[in-house]
C-alpha cells in the first residue's frame, strides 16, 4: 500500500476495512513518507487493537465497561486506570502493576 501511495504521489490513504486498517505499521510508515492516513492514528490502533488496553484505556476515560479480569489486584482493588503518554497510548508500567 504504501509503495503504491508513493509511485501515485497520493495525498492521503483510506485503507477501507480488513487487515490493513488495523495495522499500526501502515498510518506510521505513511505519516514517515509525508502521506496522510485517513484513521487513527499507529499509537492509538495499537492501544485499541490490544483488548486489555482498551479495556484500560475505557476504564481511564470513565467509560463503562467490564473490568479487566487479569491479574491486577484483589477485587476491592478498583479499575485498573493509566495516565495517557503523549501520543495517546497506555505507558508500559501501567501493565506491570
Amino acid at each position: 500500500i504504501t509503495k503504491v501511495a508513493q509511485e501515485q504521489g497520493v495525498d492521503a490513504v483510506w485503507p477501507g476495512w480488513g487487515h490493513a486498517s488495523e495495522n499500526p505499521k501502515l498510518p506510521n510508515t505513511l505519516a514517515e513518507m509525508g502521506i496522510k492516513f485517513i484513521g487513527p492514528t499507529g499509537p492509538v490502533m495499537s492501544v485499541l487493537g490490544d483488548k486489555i488496553a482498551a479495556n484500560i484505556l475505557a476504564q481511564t476515560a470513565k467509560v463503562p465497561s467490564i473490568p479487566w479480569s487479569g491479574s491486577y489486584g484483589g477485587p476491592d482493588d478498583g479499575p485498573l486506570q493509566a495516565e495517557l503518554t503523549e501520543e495517546g497510548t497506555i505507558p508500559d508500567e501501567t501493565f506491570e502493576k
